[in-house]
């Protein structure tokens, strides 16, 4: 390194510092010195000889040796960092191209402003978190699966999804760069689930709590069983994400689709469970949930996953440069379907004219416990209670009934003498029901169903829904003849299988638009609502989420519910025995409801239902396209690549 040319002592090019094998600034003008320093002997008299792997050596060991001296004089970790002996401080300005250690790396030059200190700090981060291995790898993992698991209902916190899902990108580009294979990409994403669905669904040991005694001891079990086996849907999610991974901020594509792939197959398969789909974190802001419309709740969370995991590409990889347009894009993208999202709602019908006329509803919450319910001694004081709230007297006709699921806890259309004193109670009004059915076959085989009624003013049955969507360990127990030898049983049938229906159906109710039958949990599946060759006028849900006590879990099932009737843009009724009971219009608003363990009922006139919505026309077909397009794109760069 030479010293400060005198003659032009603003150089911009002139360096800032100088390393140990630099020499300290000289009088003499440039052409009179050598490398080594400065030259005071007469011109006469040869420069004495440089020592052997000097700084003036022209053999490539001095080359070298000049080489790592300079190396040590540059700042390590950040501008202003050093290594090795203190630099020599030259008095001249900091030249502009000054770089860090990761800039240097990156080929990106680093900005003088507060936003290089901020990218500083990512990328450093970044390279830390794609350098975790072994339990520190799936350790993160699981810390980004509670993250995760915090922006369901009830709770909607939002920034906590790029804190959980940037991670995931990040470790996935450690593997890439150490050329870890699928393996371990699976056991990240498993790692991830876990944690995500044990804090999604904790609450279904308070269904083994009901009788204690009988299903304690299954707790450990079920709460193990059910997310490792959903943390399986992860876990592939990662697996093709490492599949199809590539340098460059494509990835974040890629690692959106694969989630989103796998969310459709965890809502699909083996009965299918889409309980909190990524879609669903928006519960808490209904105007970008106006989108579902369109898209669905799948194409929501695909949108969701793209935005949260695009500020991976603010902090570069080591092979490009940083990216902003991504992060650009997905917020602008985020800002348009929040827009439109507030504009439809804008829009949306208000007033008397957005009701049906003539169609006035009452909701019934009991609130019986659910310990309490199917004991012999309490049918009398439920049936008793059933009838109170239904003659309760309203400032206006009601016209319609809706009890909720099992409300009666015997078989109704067997009890002759009860559904006399129920026409008494109705007063005129239909009543619309969950109860227990019985159906004989011929050969002495009897089947279980839980249904939906419907029946007229004289307490007439005129039309039942048999339940398609069962619970598996609630309602069957999926490979009987071996579980049941192991002590396993049904904990809401014990050892009676429950039948399914045929499917979605829409029934004629008297005096009141069609209505599509919905019982219990058969609102959390996107696109199979609704009978597709007879679309209903409202929706009804007949539920009892008492199994689940004071939790998550009935909150988190009127969020799922609520974005059903967006997406079919139908009304949606709901009865639940202990809450949360709500009148819900067809964009999501929930117009009355009823709390958690609260007793007593609601009347509300009917909400007309919205025309006929994009997704309900066409379903996921057009995000099947996308993702099938994402992934041929990028299984072509990977082999080009």
């Amino acid at each position: 390194m030479t010293g400060p040319d005198k003659d032009n002592p603003a150089n911009p090019t002139e360096p800032l510092v100088a390393g140990p094998s630099d020499t300290a600034p000289s009088d003499t003008a440039p052409g009179d010195q050598s490398d080594n320093g400065p030259v005071a002997a007469p011109e006469a008299t040869p420069p004495p000889p440089t020592p052997a792997g000097g700084n003036g050596s022209k053999s490539k060991k001095g080359k070298a040796a000049r080489a790592k001296a300079k190396a040590r004089a540059l700042p390590v970790g950040g501008v202003f960092g050093e290594v090795g002996a203190p630099p020599i401080v030259l008095d001249r300005p900091a030249p502009s191209q000054s770089f860090s250690n990761v800039d240097q790396m990156t080929g990106a030059a680093a900005p003088s402003s507060s936003v290089s200190g901020f990218r500083q700090l990512g990328r450093r981060l970044r390279l830390r978190i794609s350098g975790f291995t072994s339990w520190r790898r799936y350790g993160l993992a699981a810390i980004a699966g509670l993250l995760a698991g915090l922006t369901m209902a009830p709770f909607y916190i939002l920034p906590l999804l790029p804190l959980a899902l940037v991670p995931l990108i990040w470790l996935i580009d450690g593997m890439e760069d150490h050329g870890k294979g699928r393996r371990q990409a699976f056991a990240m994403g498993w790692w991830f689930g876990f944690p995500f669905f044990l804090t999604g669904f904790y609450w279904i040991a308070f269904a083994f709590l009901v009788e204690a005694e009988a299903y304690a001891w299954m707790i450990p079990f079920a709460m193990a069983a059910l997310p490792a086996g959903l943390a399986l849907f992860t876990g592939g999610a990662m697996w093709l994400a490492r599949a199809l991974w590539r340098p460059g901020a494509v990835r974040v594509l890629v690692f959106a689709a694969a989630f989103a792939i796998f969310e459709l197959m965890r809502g699909t398969l083996f009965t299918g469970l889409p309980w909190n789909l990524m879609g669903y974190a928006w519960g808490g802001v209904p105007d970008v949930l106006q989108s579902t419309a369109y898209i669905g709740v799948y194409g929501l969370s695909f949108l969701t996953i793209l935005t949260a995991a695009s500020p991976a590409t603010l902090f570069a990889h080591q092979r490009e440069t940083t990216n902003w347009r991504w992060p650009f894009f997905a917020i602008l993208l985020i800002g348009i379907v929040w827009s439109a999202g507030a504009v439809r709602l804008y829009l949306a019908p208000t007033g008397p004219e957005s009701y049906v006329e003539g169609v006035n509803l009452r909701i019934v919450q009991p609130n019986v416990p659910q310990a309490e319910k199917w004991r012999p001694e309490n049918r009398d004081a439920i049936w008793d209670r059933l009838l109170a709230q239904t003659q309760v007297e309203s400032s206006a006709p009601i016209t319609h009934v809706i009890w909720p699921e099992s409300a009666v806890p015997f078989v109704l259309a067997q009890a002759t003498t009860a559904r006399r004193e129920l026409a008494s109670a109705l007063g005129g009004a239909s009543l619309i029901t969950g109860a227990l059915r019985l159906e004989r076959e011929p050969g002495g085989v009897t089947n279980y169903y839980n249904a939906l009624h419907i029946l007229n003013a004289e307490a007439e049955i005129i039309a039942t829904y048999d339940k398609h969507h069962l619970v598996p360990f609630g309602e069957y127990l999926p490979l009987r003849f071996i579980l049941e030898r192991l002590g396993f049983r049904n904990v809401a049938s014990q050892r009676v299988d429950l039948s399914p229906g045929p499917g979605a159906r829409t029934l004629s109710v008297p005096g009141a638009p069609d209505v599509g039958p919905l019982v219990c949990f058969e609102a959390v599946f996107p696109g199979q609502v609704v009978d597709p060759a007879r679309r209903p006028g409202w929706l009804v849900q007949v539920t009892d989420d008492s199994w689940f006590g004071d939790s998550t879990g009935p909150r988190q099932h009127l969020g799922i519910s609520r974005v059903r009737a967006i997406e079919e843009g139908l009304p949606l009724v709901r009865a639940a025995n202990t809450g949360i009971s709500a009148i819900i219009d067809p964009y999501g608003r929930s117009l009355e409801q009823l709390g958690l363990n609260e007793f007593g009922i609601i009347d509300s006139p009917l909400p007309q239902a919205a025309s006929p919505t994009l997704y309900g026309r066409i379903g996921d077909w057009p995000l099947l396209g996308v993702l099938g397009l994402v992934v041929a794109m990028a299984r072509r760069r990977r082999k080009s690549q």
